[in-house]
């Protein structure tokens, strides 16, 4: 099938739909093909609506392929919001199988807390498997419909997310034996909240994001190779660096 875009009637139909839709409902057919609610991009690509995606990473890396001979930054590039809607509509019985927030499925730039286009399940699907390849996994392992803990902890923020250095080393760290290790997606309690002891969630996800932050303070850590990045960390990620692990 040949991609389209929704256009902004066509967006404003499902943002309307998605907020009153009961579980195992599917989006109007009219937001997949004519000028009413979609429009042509003037793109020739063509995208298989029969497929069966194990998890969001093979999504990517499928979607990452398909549009391999398109610029990625105008892909991903505000007036093409349309595509990932019309795609989210056209994949809806594997991305929306859970009921979630809209701006799971329609691309939102306006939050309460800023832009969350990054919680879009197949648009962050392409992004994060196109700027990292293999080691997004440990974002984009979880199921069609899931946007999932460490995905929420790596993509939230641009400079984390976009920084290959950063992904890699939490693929090291996180990602061993074609799963997550335990305790990569936890957190940390506030204070007045922790016990004296409790060391849950330290060497996770959101605490890796703040000492790599801590770094770029002395260091310029996306020309640091991630072999060297997984050294500099602190001690508490030690737990989590396997022995001879490499960061991509």
């Amino acid at each position: 099938m040949i991609v389209r875009g929704l256009n902004d009637a066509g967006r404003q139909l499902f943002v309307d739909w998605l907020q009153h839709r009961r579980p195992g409902d599917m989006p109007p057919g009219e937001l997949l093909d004519g000028d009413l609610y979609t429009t042509l991009l003037g793109i020739d690509v063509e995208v298989d609506e029969s497929l069966v995606f194990l998890n969001r990473f093979n999504f990517g890396k499928y979607l990452t392929e398909v549009f391999s001979d398109l610029d990625p930054q105008k892909v991903l590039a505000a007036k093409m919001d349309g595509l990932w809607d019309w795609l989210t509509v056209l994949y809806f019985s594997q991305v929306g199988r859970k009921t979630s927030k809209y701006w799971h499925y329609s691309v939102t730039r306006r939050g309460h807390s800023g832009s969350l286009a990054y919680r879009h399940l197949v648009r962050t699907s392409y992004e994060m498997y196109w700027r990292h390849g293999d080691s997004s996994i440990v974002m984009l392992h979880v199921d069609m419909s899931t946007g999932g803990e460490m995905a929420e902890q790596l993509a939230s923020r641009q400079n984390v997310a976009y920084h290959k250095g950063f992904i890699g080393a939490a693929h090291a760290l996180y990602w061993v034996d074609g799963k997550l290790r335990r305790g990569a997606a936890g957190r940390v309690k506030p204070q007045n909240k922790r016990k004296p002891g409790d060391k849950a969630g330290r060497g996770g996800a959101g605490r890796l994001a703040l000492a790599v932050r801590r770094l770029c303070r002395t260091y310029d850590t996306h020309v640091v190779p991630g072999e060297q990045m997984l050294t500099l960390l602190p001690k508490e990620f030690s737990s989590f660096v396997v022995k001879g692990a490499s960061a991509r």
